[in-house]
């Protein structure tokens, strides 16, 4: 007899029960879903507390994309897919930071950071923890929308016509807000690095141009399609830095 994947306990039981809510009712019913058994006796208005992310990139892999597995195993194997993602994007982060330091030497001169890069990011314990089959929560997908957020931003920056690349990482990192709180970290980061450039005198009209839109497109489309956040990157001190 088949036995199913199990999930962990506490929090991927309730992201499970939320996306087999979407997948059976639909984007509509899910934003207005009041939850009677999470946050007892209260109750819990799932639409307007929940980054939705994982269940819809769930329910979307299930329809599109592995109709043949059961919801189920969907949720508990996607865990390690996203790892998987997260240890590439971490290798191409590190290969595209050595190739901007030693260009002009060789144009292949440092897939090998790559790979180093990769690996231990495949097996940093902290990582692991996050990525594991059953451990179907929200970090096990903000890591990789995370490291691929870093990725297009530093590949933004390669030259001066590369400043496009901003937007895609500005919808990265919308995808990464839909998905875990902790988006402030990596707006923070990306707009520290921003500034850090400006103080070591390596500012240009692409830095510029980048900037801009990987902030007005992800901020944008977060404060515009999440409810559960809303106008916070205007009012929160903690983001007020990158604005």
């Amino acid at each position: 007899r088949r036995i199913s994947c199990p999930s962990h306990e506490f929090d991927p039981w309730f992201n499970y029960r939320a996306t087999e809510y979407l997948y059976h009712n639909g984007w509509q019913r899910f934003c207005t879903w009041f939850d009677y058994q999470s946050w007892y006796p209260l109750g819990r208005p799932v639409g307007t507390t929940i980054y939705p992310g994982l269940q819809v990139t769930a329910v979307f892999l299930k329809n599109h994309l592995f109709p043949h597995l059961s919801l189920n195993d969907v949720c508990c194997t996607m865990p390690a897919w996203c790892g998987a993602v997260a240890s590439a994007f971490v290798g191409l982060l590190a290969h595209e930071g050595a190739t901007a330091g030693r260009r002009g030497q060789h144009p292949y001169a440092a897939p090998e950071c790559g790979v180093a890069a990769a690996a231990v990011m495949a097996v940093v314990p902290a990582h692991l923890k996050r990525s594991m089959g059953g451990a179907f929560d929200n970090e096990s997908l903000a890591l990789a929308a995370l490291t691929g957020t870093c990725y297009l931003w530093v590949r933004s920056l390669r030259n001066k016509r590369s400043w496009g690349g901003g937007a895609a990482a500005g919808l990265l990192y919308w995808y990464m807000v839909a998905a875990w709180g902790g988006y402030v970290f990596v707006l923070n980061v990306v707009g520290c690095h921003a500034g850090a450039l400006v103080l070591l005198g390596r500012y240009s009209t692409g830095v510029y141009r980048s900037y801009s839109l990987f902030y007005v497109v992800g901020t944008g489309l977060a404060m515009y399609t999440l409810p559960v956040v809303g106008w916070t990157p205007l009012k929160s001190l903690e983001q007020m830095g990158p604005l």
